[in-house]
């Protein structure tokens, strides 16, 4: 026999959508168990689906909370009351864990972020009233311009392949597509043929936070493509690895480091590199930031300005080598 509570409870699941039925299922998680562990679980599980599941970004998450975790139950403290107070004690302690080298402000402001992070999530269940993290600023972190490559060590790193061999011809295509279209390497990982449109160009790219973006392929890409595509199957996945399974970021990250000692490049290439490359090309051929803006996918302007800096400082170190020689006579 049903209860009229049951009832009344499975009469509000159908009643909703899919989303609101997950919200419910987390709430209801969350009243019967509402140890910090606990809610620190629920908190990476819901960071992970937002982040386009995001591996490194949760493992980051995850130590940053068990830190705080670690802390507050050396001191008996209960997560549920902390205020900022207790907050700021907990960023100053962790400063002083490694006086020989403390922690980078951008170490710092990752953890910082988390936390409010995880106390906006905590607000959102009705687990705290306020977000004890609102009033702390963050810290501001040291720029640092991103590695990129010339034109012609872009074009140097991009040959070089033994093309008797499936898996450098694979890397061939993945190499030059992540810099031709200024991909993500999750990004490229997880692309499939039904997201290419060679006809027409363009490549539906889905990025962080599952936003969609369109990108066009240039057209000195577009035949390297269409030549995988053949060899390939042009289905499912564009690139796997060598048992047929996808490939990963890490796999790519060694392979471009291989490829690059192979043909005697020194610098360490890694895959944001060539995004940052093409960001930096595209401004230094008269793209405004907007239209980078949207090419890479960033969500705010901010991300994308540092590029201009780098910009700029391309055309220094361009006049810096061509000038690498010159010298005035004595007069």
């Amino acid at each position: 026999m049903m209860t009229s509570e049951k009832k009344q409870h499975l009469d509000v699941l159908a009643a909703v959508d899919l989303k609101d039925k997950n919200q419910l299922d987390l709430e209801a998680g969350d009243k019967k168990d509402l140890s910090l562990a606990c809610q620190i679980e629920l908190f990476l599980k819901r960071q992970y689906a937002l982040n386009s599941r995001s591996e490194a970004s949760a493992k980051a998450q995850k130590t940053d909370l068990e830190q705080y975790q670690a802390w507050l139950e050396s001191k008996g403290l209960d997560y549920l009351q902390a205020d900022r107070l207790l907050v700021l004690e907990y960023l100053s302690d962790l400063r002083r864990l490694y006086p020989d080298e403390p922690l980078k402000n951008s170490t710092m402001a990752r953890k910082l972020s988390t936390l409010k992070q995880f106390y906006k999530f905590l607000q959102v269940q009705n687990l705290v009233d306020e977000n004890p993290l609102t009033q702390i600023h963050g810290y501001k972190k040291a720029e640092k311009l991103p590695d990129y490559l010339f034109k012609e060590e872009v074009g140097q790193f991009l040959s070089g392949f033994d093309l008797s061999k499936p898996g450098d011809r694979r890397d061939r295509v993945l190499f030059a597509l992540i810099y031709g279209c200024g991909l993500r390497v999750s990004e490229a990982c997880s692309l499939e043929w039904s997201n290419l449109y060679l006809g027409e160009r363009i490549v539906r790219v889905v990025g962080k936070g599952d936003k969609e973006r369109i990108v066009p392929i240039p057209l000195w890409l577009v035949g390297l493509v269409e030549k995988w595509k053949l060899e390939s199957g042009g289905a499912g996945l564009l690139f796997k690895n060598k048992n047929g399974g996808p490939i990963t970021p890490r796999g790519v990250q060694y392979r471009m480091q291989a490829h690059a000692k192979k043909i005697g490049m020194t610098m360490n290439v890694h895959p944001h590199m060539l995004r940052h490359s093409y960001a930096t090309h595209l401004l230094d051929g008269g793209a405004d930031i907007r239209t980078v803006q949207e090419l890479l996918g960033h969500s705010a302007l901010s991300t994308t300005q540092i590029y201009t800096h780098i910009s700029n400082e391309s055309l220094r170190k361009a006049c810096a080598h061509a000038f690498e020689n010159f010298s005035l006579a004595d007069s």
